[in-house]
């Protein structure tokens, strides 16, 4: 994955502590939200080689929506059967959440 995405609880922690020493008030949670879109958006780009789909959050910030030419809805990612939401699941177990991620990525766009 692209190295500035933060992967884990400490790497989210890490960035946080960096970003609150340079000014910016952010939290965790904000930091894991952009981490998630911004990790699927690499894992489908990876995919298909290149730029072809746009990853956004849904209004909720509950699913991972899959949108392609022409803002043509692909599909939607939501967290684990159990799980709140992709943030919480994510600082339990965030290496099962960029499997699922990866598994569901390869479904939607069918590669």
């Amino acid at each position: 994955m692209v190295d500035k995405i933060p992967e884990t609880m400490q790497a989210v922690t890490d960035q946080v502590t960096l970003m609150r020493a340079r000014g910016f008030a952010v939290t965790a949670d904000d930091v894991i939200k952009e981490a998630l879109k911004s990790g699927f958006q690499a894992i489908v780009d990876e995919l298909v080689d290149g730029s072809y789909f746009t990853v956004r959050w849904d209004d909720e910030f509950y699913a991972l929506q899959i949108f392609g030419i022409g803002n043509s809805f692909e599909g939607e990612v939501k967290p684990a059967d159990g799980a709140q939401n992709f943030v919480e699941q994510f600082k339990v177990q965030s290496p099962q959440v960029w499997a699922m991620l990866a598994d569901q990525a390869s479904y939607i766009i069918g590669r």
